[in-house]
């Protein structure tokens, strides 16, 4: 297809005239008409777009200067007779009857004169011409012949003078083409000869340009391009990601050797004409392009690869407790089932335009992960842990065990008061609860939840040592054997309570697990939470009383001593 013919039929009209003015203007006249003519339909829409720029003055002038016409009259009759001859040319009997139509008496007159004058193959063999035009031919012929008659010695004369005229000039016009054209030959076979052994300009492969390499230059083109191929990368993006291959790895390998002797024969097997043209355009002529080779062997055998890269479960996101007890955040996956037809067309295709690297988006089923909460994806340290001893078998064991559990993976955000009654109560049979041995009204009793205080008094521990503000907290009435007094906490039924406030800027993440005899409680939030500072809890026995403090130390200094309250404690009888 011509380089300048394009689609127009979704131009609107003011497109299709700008479109009609550039081929006329950037073309000579009968490959214009021809681009344009071609294709015209019975409407005549092309053609009266033509014939309406010629009062132009930028196009009928530069028609006129292409073609030698002596005024503006005789240019437009002569864009007549082409837009003829090329209806003619393409048989279109249908359109040439609907121009006739859409012309005045006169145009046709003026038309046919011009025709019959200068004896035009559409005057001697266009019917649909004849036609309209005929009426006239006799009155352009006899306008054509002498009108001044004169003696057949005095024309005799004349025409042999003209003759002699006409065969001096000839044969000096004939002499100037020679030598013309003897130089021009030489000329053009001079620019040939400097690329003898060398590509002509205007060849590339991609978008190389091979314009005077020698054939050694070509190969080593050929396989430096080959190599930046073989060494590039496929990447095969999906909803989780992306994976990237080698062309090896897919099974495919390239047809160098077939693209080198391709530019060789082209290059040894153009014309005289064409090497000039090639020489004197400078443009782009032909362009080679390294190809894949692979069997559908090969193909499917990447797709199993891709299938075991690329298929995945979903995973939401969300914090893991890992088996260690450690706490981090883990980025949830799609689960995405590769469609494997899709995939492979899509790749067959990526294929047939070889690149260096080269991305392939696939399709595929695709199981969209729940989102966690991207505020707990701070939380990266443990700040603080506590861990006391228990027999860990009956009831008390069982309810220590299961408030455990409870209070396990609790998250408070900045700001949050933790409730130990209502994460871990009511500590009722309903509930989960056993009967166990507590202390009330100063006497050893039975009640459900019995071993609750321990946990509770295991997390005050960690809570201090993780510089978390206290809101409510009171000792026992007998001192437990498990922490130093003065740092225990307390809870029962729904009268006593044990709560404390995060107070940092960051969430706050509790793990609590028994492993054998021993109970922990670690606590974990971002590691620019606690400043570079730590705290340490401590009693001292005084007048009665167990007095608690909290030191803050920060680069091994104590920086200050926060006074946590007094307990006292009542002796068994």
């Amino acid at each position: 297809m011509d380089e300048n013919k394009k689609d127009i039929s979704n131009f609107n009209y003011d497109q299709k005239l700008s479109y009609v003015k550039s081929i006329l203007f950037n073309n000579e006249l009968t490959k214009a008409l021809d681009i344009l003519l071609k294709d015209e339909k019975k409407d005549l829409q092309t053609t009266k777009m033509v014939l309406s720029v010629l009062d132009e003055d930028l196009i009928i002038n530069k028609i006129k200067s292409d073609n030698n016409l002596k005024d503006k009259e005789n240019t437009k009759l002569y864009v007549y007779s082409r837009i003829l001859a090329i209806l003619c040319f393409y048989n279109k009997t249908i359109v040439l009857n609907n121009f006739f139509k859409s012309l005045t008496e006169d145009e046709i007159k003026k038309i046919a004169m011009y025709e019959y004058q200068n004896k035009t193959n559409v005057s001697f063999s266009s019917k649909v011409f004849n036609k309209y035009c005929f009426k006239y031919k006799d009155e352009a012929l006899n306008d054509d012949e002498e009108e001044v008659l004169m003696l057949d010695d005095e024309k005799e004369n004349k025409n042999n003078w003209k003759k002699n005229k006409i065969l001096v000039f000839s044969i000096c016009v004939l002499f100037l083409i020679f030598c013309f054209v003897g130089y021009k030959l030489y000329d053009y076979n001079n620019l040939i000869k400097e690329y003898d052994n060398k590509v002509l300009p205007g060849v590339y492969l991609d978008e190389v340009n091979l314009s005077g390499s020698n054939l050694d230059e070509v190969k080593n083109i050929v396989s430096s391009e080959t190599s930046k191929i073989k060494n590039g990368t496929v990447t095969i993006k999906n909803v989780n990601g992306e994976a990237r291959y080698t062309y090896e790895q897919m099974g495919i390998s390239i047809n160098s050797k077939e693209v080198y002797d391709e530019i060789k024969n082209y290059n040894d097997n153009l014309s005289f004409i064409d090497k000039v043209r090639m020489i004197k355009n400078n443009k782009v002529n032909k362009t080679f392009y390294l190809k894949a080779t692979y069997n559908e062997d090969d193909i499917n055998n990447f797709i199993s690869t891709l299938e075991n890269d690329l298929n995945t479960t979903r995973k939401d996101e969300g914090l893991v407790i890992d088996e260690n007890h450690n706490v981090y955040y883990e980025k949830g996956v799609n689960g995405f089932t590769l469609d494997k037809e899709s995939t492979k067309i899509m790749i067959i295709e990526a294929l047939n335009n070889l690149q260096e690297n080269m991305v392939i988006e696939v399709d595929g089923s695709i199981d969209k992960m729940k989102a966690g909460n991207e505020a707990l994806s701070t939380i990266n340290k443990k700040i603080s842990s506590y861990t006391t001893y228990f027999l860990n078998k009956g009831n008390r064991g069982h309810n220590i065990n299961l408030a455990s559990t409870k209070l396990n993976g609790t998250i408070l955000m900045p700001g949050d008061v933790f409730s130990y009654l209502e994460i871990v109560g009511p500590y009722s049979s309903s509930n989960g609860y056993l009967p166990a041995p507590i202390y009330l009204n100063s006497e050893v009793s039975t009640a459900n939840g019995g071993g609750v205080c321990q946990l509770a008094t295991t997390l005050y521990m960690a809570q201090l040592k993780a510089g978390l503000e206290t809101v409510e907290r009171r000792n026992h009435t007998f001192a437990p054997n498990y922490v130093p007094k003065g740092l225990d906490a307390t809870v029962y039924s729904t009268t006593t309570d044990y709560k404390f406030k995060n107070n940092y800027d960051y969430p706050i993440y509790i793990t609590s697990y028994v492993n054998g005899n021993y109970l922990t409680v670690d606590i974990w939030t971002n590691d620019a939470a606690l400043g570079g500072k730590t705290f340490e809890p401590y009693s001292v026995y005084s007048n009665g009383a167990y007095l608690s403090y909290l030191k803050i130390i920060e680069n091994g200094v104590v920086t200050n001593i926060k006074y946590l309250g007094k307990s006292v404690y009542k002796t068994m009888q």
